[in-house]
Parts: C-alpha cells; structure tokens; sequence
C-alpha cells in the first residue's frame, strides 16, 4: 500500500459538456481514504460521467480531479497503477480463458495480489479454464472484480459490482469491499441497490440533473425517523393528516402512507397522528414509528429537488 492521502479523491467544480448540452455542472466533492462513497442518481444524473473523469476515461471541460494526490489528467500515468477499475460491462476479452485473463493483467503491476488467492475469494477457481464468454453474468462480474483489485489498488471504483450475482455471491462482495476499507482502501461505488449501499456506504453522494443534491455520512443524512400508517384508504388518509399535521410531508408506497419531515418524528408525533385517526373513526390502521431509510432519502431528494 503506498503513501495514503487524507482525501484520497478530490473533484472541484467538475463540468462536462458535449456540444451545447451540459451532463456535469459545478460538481464538487471528495472521499476520504479508507472510506467507502457510493454515489446515488436516476439514470441521465451525470454520475457515470462523473466516475469516469474520475478514472481517466474521459477529459473534463473544466475542473480539476485530483486521485492520490495528484492531479487525474496532467499526472495520469504515475497513479494509473495505484488505482483499480471495475467497469459495468467488464471490458473483458471474451475468447481468452478467465485465470488467463486474470494473470496476465496481474503481470501488468509491481505488487500483485495472488491470483491463486482472487480465484478462491470469488469462488472462480473451478471457472479459471473457461472463456470469458462461456462464463455467467455473475461469474463474468466476479472476474471483473478480481481484475479491479489484483494490482493492490490504493483506490478502487466499482460500477454496479453485484449486477448480475446471485445473493450469496452478493454477500462476499460486500465483505470484499468492507474489507478493502477496513485494510485502507478507499472504494467509489455506484449501484441502483439501495440495500448495497445501505449496507456499505460510509459517505453517501446523491446526483441528479448533472448536480450534486446531497453528500456526507450515511448515519447523518440517516438520522431521522417517520410514521407508517398501513391503511387501504391510504390516500384518503393522506388528505385527512396533511391538512391536520402542517409541517408534514407524505407519500404513499402501495397500501403504506409515510408521513416525514425535516426532523425525525417522535413518540409524540405518533400520539398526534393516532388521536385525528381516532377522531374521524379511522380505527383499522396499524400506526408505526419507523427509521428512514436510504431509499427513504434519495425518494424524497430526487422527487423534490
């Protein structure tokens, strides 16, 4: 592991345009090392075209990226090899057999991990003499990340590293990545699995219409709390506790209204909710206090922003 850095990524007013159309607008964040980001956003966000600046695979319009301490365009080939890549498709060759594929990108770097050790990690080892292509998704995306982490990456990116697995092959990614962190690593990650990045996100950066709309820890952005009403007249409940609970916002999830606010909701909300309820003879509800969770969040932020 080389020198670590207290941000081991650092992106300031990113902007990248194709013709007049503006994908990346004034983005600005960093990650510290040993930390795992995972970086939210509908499909269009701008977050792909974010990560790949980040990993050299495109040129800013404007901004600076700075990886490891230096700086991603001018000093990209000193901090190539210290940074790991796992791309969504995988980039593979399909013809080439998966441990050949494996060992020769491992020759490519002075302090390889073991292979040997890769292949039993991600439960490949029976796969090492079948072609890329004969392999499945999930294999193929397992393949992907040993590639990703053979070099002993300082910094690893990961673009949607379980699509494709199984759930227990989902399970040791996960503790791949939390280990990776807890040894020093730090890990960018984007996902659509809002329990992946639930279960492993340190930093949470949540992108839409080329914008950064939240950043910062998981537990801060986490720290509120909401009541669940299970009705089947949800709307009509919903009606009834907006006009009656001013402060309150709501949204219905099939037979479920959330009611949320900036703050968390209390005990004494509760009690609030349950007395108009009462009041207006709606009795068959089950009326709950409930942690909001991430998906919570990035709802109400890419509905409302």
């Amino acid at each position: 592991m080389g020198v670590m850095f207290t941000h081991a990524l650092e992106v300031k007013n990113l902007v990248m345009t194709y013709g007049d159309r503006t994908v990346v607008d004034d983005v600005s964040f960093s990650v510290e090392s040993g930390r795992i980001a995972v970086i939210l956003g509908p499909n269009g966000a701008g977050k792909t075209t974010t990560v790949e600046s980040c990993e050299g695979l495109r040129t800013p319009t404007s901004g600076t990226i700075t990886v490891l301490g230096r700086d991603r365009v001018s000093e990209d080939a000193e901090i190539r090899e210290r940074v790991g890549v796992m791309l969504q498709d995988g980039g593979l060759p399909q013809a080439v057999k998966a441990g050949t594929v494996l060992t020769h990108i491992s020759r490519l770097h002075r302090n390889p991990r073991s292979v040997d050790e890769l292949l039993d990690l991600l439960a490949l080892r029976e796969h090492a003499n079948t072609k890329v292509r004969h392999l499945s998704g999930g294999q193929r995306q397992r393949l992907s990340l040993a590639c990703a982490l053979v070099g002993n990456p300082e910094l690893v990116f990961l673009d949607e590293p379980s699509a494709g697995m199984d759930p227990a092959s989902r399970r040791t990614m996960h503790a791949i990545v939390r280990d990776l962190a807890d040894s020093g690593t730090t890990v960018v990650l984007t996902t659509h699995q809002m329990d992946e990045a639930e279960a492993l996100a340190d930093q949470v950066i949540v992108m839409r219409g080329g914008h950064i709309i939240a950043d910062g820890p998981a537990d801060g952005l986490l720290g509120g709390r909401s009541i669940w009403i299970e009705s089947d007249s949800a709307a009509q409940i919903e009606s009834l506790l907006t006009g009656a609970l001013p402060g309150f916002r709501s949204r219905i999830r099939d037979s479920y209204l959330e009611m949320y606010r900036d703050g968390a909701a209390t005990t004494e909300d509760l009690g609030r909710v349950a007395a108009v309820l009462t009041d207006h003879g709606i009795l068959d509800v089950s009326v709950a206090l409930r942690a909001r969770s991430l998906e919570d969040l990035y709802f109400d932020l890419v509905e409302t922003v």
